[in-house]
């Protein structure tokens, strides 16, 4: 008897607590289960709608929607998952983020329906964020241009067709691993019609075709890393990249190789931070005077158009090279007049000379800087 009377108070007792975890869950505002959803993939989104009542349906509305391929063991069960999941979802409801990753091998044969239906999807609704991982050829990036309030757009591993962007309210562009087919034109100027573009990231992307000039034209920048960059898979020395970029505070050069000639079109009085690294270690031995002498110019043209940058990061084969060739700079002004923190990115155990000439050269204009030599964490320090 007493066995059964204990046993009835316990399952009255894990009923209560059942019932008042359901309606904690169940009193939380729509507005922080959304938030609490935004930290996991749709597949998790969907599973939660047993947690509680109110749950149940809680998905279909959400405004940060994750779609990743991780969760799931084939690609073919991603893909149907994505499609029951947008065709399903509460179309009154908005969207501010949708991130949509597929990193599978299948998504090339059958993947055409997934992402060019969330390109379609997203292209009908006020998304302001987007970003889409895919090593597909995305032939339906153009349907989003009809969109009036993206304003974050990352897209990488994808490749086009499409050799401009017309997104009138995009604020930050990332492009990654992405492949551009252009066709020979004298000049390309890929992002005129993003007027408020304010950040561009290049990272090894590859534009096929053949083009003299690289125009990036966005008076609202103010922040531009460009890494990597190629011209049918090589770095075309003869391209000239041409900057409109009044507004500009950030800018970073990364190539393993070589630096294009860049041709600055206005003032750059904002610039805050300069980072340039390149690594010239393999063309240094080979280089003949009419390269280097190409390549030194290259160096002084861009700090000259730079020289309002308070922060300077080189690489130490910038050095190098303009060591190389002394009776270019000798005579010039020192290109950095407002300079007050300058910095060398090398490995941890790297050690290398600072030629005197040089850094007379790059900072006698600012007589008020410190100078960094990198080694792991910042010593080897030198005022000027």
């Amino acid at each position: 008897m007493l066995n059964r009377r204990i046993w009835k108070n316990s399952r009255r007792s894990r009923s209560r607590i059942k019932k008042k975890g359901e309606d904690k869950l169940s009193n939380l505002p729509d507005e922080l289960i959304h938030r609490i959803l935004s930290f996991v993939d749709a597949k998790t989104a969907v599973q939660t709608s047993v947690l509680a009542h109110r749950w149940k349906n809680i998905w279909i509305s959400l405004p940060f929607l994750n779609l990743h391929s991780s969760s799931f063991d084939h690609d073919f069960l991603f893909q149907d998952f994505v499609l029951n999941f947008l065709a399903n979802r509460n179309s009154d409801s908005k969207i501010d983020v949708l991130k949509f990753e597929c990193t599978g091998d299948e998504l090339e044969e059958t993947g055409a329906p997934t992402v060019d239906s969330v390109v379609d999807y997203v292209a009908s609704k006020d998304i302001q964020n987007l970003t889409i991982v895919a090593d597909y050829v995305l032939e339906s990036l153009p349907r989003l241009f009809t969109s009036r309030t993206l304003t974050v757009l990352n897209l990488s591993n994808i490749s086009t067709e499409t050799s401009t962007f017309e997104f009138v309210s995009l604020q930050k562009l990332s492009l990654v691993d992405c492949k551009f087919e252009i066709r020979d034109v004298e000049i390309l100027d890929p992002f005129l019609g993003c007027p408020k573009l304010s950040f561009l990231l290049f990272d090894c992307c590859q534009f096929y075709g053949k083009f003299d000039k690289f125009k990036i034209h966005a008076p609202q920048l103010t922040e531009l890393s460009i890494s990597c960059l190629r011209v049918d898979e090589e770095f075309d020395s003869e391209c000239v990249i041409e900057l409109f970029t009044p507004k500009l505070r950030y800018f970073s050069y990364d190539d393993p190789l070589n630096l294009y000639a860049f041709s600055i079109q206005a003032k750059l009085h904002f610039l805050e931070k300069l980072v340039i690294d390149v690594d010239s270690s393999e063309v240094l031995n080979a280089l003949d005077n009419t390269e280097g002498t190409k390549l030194s110019m290259k160096f002084i043209e861009l700090f000259e158009a730079m020289g309002s940058a308070k922060f300077v990061y080189l690489s130490p084969d910038v050095v190098k090279v303009l060591s190389l060739f002394p009776a270019l700079f000798m005579g010039r002004l020192s290109p950095f007049t407002r300079v007050q923190t300058f910095k060398f990115i090398v490995d941890v155990y790297s050690s290398f000379p600072l030629p005197t000439n040089v850094m007379a050269y790059l900072l006698r204009g600012s007589p008020g800087f410190t100078c960094y030599r990198r080694q792991g964490s910042y010593n080897a320090k030198q005022s000027g």
